[in-house]
């Protein structure tokens, strides 16, 4: 389903050699050879091969060769980038073009060495850094077992880098991504992925060495980001929108493509008022709500809705109701009937506890959101009051609260939790200093 790389691996090149006749119809130009050092002729797997100006990119075999296709013309610079390694570009001229072969330019590239400096603080008690560099922001990071795969960037996320670090060693591999980057995000089947404006690359960690695979975009979101989890042989997915008040989640089971529904989540009261948006036009408006939904088929009040744009005014607030599997159980937490809900893996219902915690005296100060610590499946709120963060735990069991712990660094982003210690991403207010990674453990009080 998701084989459709624009990345080339050498396995490809004779796919690209048997439909070599159909790209020179199209004046296309297939550009091949073999990366390796300059000092001492060491092939250079996993190099990035890119087309400047375009998001067309290919990556070296194991065996250091590459190929990529491009536009039959001239003034087109092919870059060479490799971790660890000065980049290279070569700009096809007239004369390079003209050494082509049936369409095809062979060009053989050795990289300069060059040095690599990073420093990782060692990790203390208390809040402290664990990567920092004072060349680049760290924007996002996800978790690699003992490692880390960042999101960074030099002067803005137009040129960002995609980096595998470890505490001792620093950075190991790197990458360039082709397009402006947003954010990392990690999928249902636990692979990370670089989400783009209209882009998205899954990045793939294979010893030391990291690389990116681009996906298809519009697959990925249809069918990618609707899943939350699995459980057993289940997939768990929500027929989530943004602009919708209600949702529901389901299972799906690959074995027999059966899916059940787990949790109908609406917000009654924003419901209302979503759907008196078709009361309040205009008759000539209503009628074309009518005709649109005898066409469409899609009910008349939410057609009103999206004309009206009324998910996008000051009264709508988005729905907000995540599910985790916690110890093999799924729990629901269902903000607007002030119920946690739990289901076991055959979407059977075991019990439901209250929850009052999303309703603080002063409601500004709870985050709307929850937040899992990934390897012991605890479960904690964030609280934000006056630029400092609050996590509390959640006991899964009577939904109350079970401790609370201050984060000691305000104007913090991108908060994570694992093994009973919480990192986020922080640059000191009105600092020169780059973001950095930081970690502290989580030591709860009762409230």
């Amino acid at each position: 389903m998701f084989m459709n790389f624009r990345i080339l691996s050498i396995s490809g090149v004779f796919f690209l050699f048997c439909f070599h006749a159909a790209f020179a119809q199209d004046s296309r130009l297939l550009i091949t050879g073999l990366v390796s050092r300059l000092e001492n002729g060491e092939i250079l797997p996993d190099a990035v091969v890119k087309i400047k100006g375009t998001a067309t990119i290919a990556q070296t075999g194991k065996n250091g060769h590459y190929a990529i296709l491009t536009e039959q013309k001239t003034n087109i610079t092919v870059e060479f980038i490799h971790y660890g390694c000065e980049s290279q570009r070569i700009m096809i001229t007239p004369e390079l073009l003209a050494k082509s072969k049936n369409d095809t330019l062979r060009l053989d590239v050795q990289l300069k060495y060059k040095p690599q400096e990073f420093s990782v603080t060692e990790i203390r008690p208390g809040a402290d850094t664990v990567i920092g560099n004072w060349r680049f922001f760290i924007e996002d990071y996800m978790f690699v077992d003992d490692r880390y795969v960042l999101l960074t960037w030099e002067k803005s996320l137009k040129e960002a880098k995609v980096m595998l670090v470890s505490e001792s060693a620093g950075v190991i591999s790197q990458q360039n991504i082709p397009v402006e980057a947003k954010e990392l995000y990690r999928d249902y089947q636990g692979f990370i992925n670089v989400l783009c404006k209209d882009a998205v690359y899954r990045v793939k960690v294979r010893g030391d060495n990291l690389s990116l695979a681009e996906m298809p975009y519009e697959d990925f979101v249809d069918r990618m980001l609707p899943c939350v989890d699995t459980l057993d042989n289940l997939i768990l997915f929500s027929n989530y929108s943004r602009d919708y008040p209600a949702f529901s989640y389901f299972t799906y089971n690959p074995a027999d493509t059966t899916v059940r529904k787990i949790r109908y989540i609406v917000d009654e009261p924003l419901m209302g008022m979503y759907q008196y948006e078709f009361d309040y036009l205009k008759p000539k408006d209503r009628l074309y709500a009518r005709k649109m939904e005898m066409y469409t088929g899609v009910d008349k009040r939410i057609i009103a809705a999206t004309m009206t744009g009324f998910s996008k005014s000051q009264f709508y607030r988005p729905i907000y109701a995540p599910m985790f599997v916690a110890h093999d159980t799924i729990c629901v937490f269902d903000h607007y009937v002030d119920k946690l809900y739990r289901f076991d893996s055959q979407c059977r219902k075991l019990d439901s506890s209250s929850i009052d915690y999303h309703h603080p005296k002063n409601w500004r100060d709870w985050g709307r959101k929850l937040v899992q610590d990934e390897v012991t499946d605890d479960v904690y709120t964030i609280y934000e009051k006056g630029s400092f963060f609050y996590l509390k735990k959640i006991d899964l069991k009577t939904g109350k609260i079970a401790g609370s712990f201050k984060i000691s660094n305000n104007y913090i982003k991108h908060i994570r939790l694992r093994d009973g210690f919480v990192y986020y991403i922080h640059r000191p207010y009105e600092s020169v200093q780059k973001k950095f990674l930081y970690r502290e453990r989580i030591e709860l009080t009762k409230e």
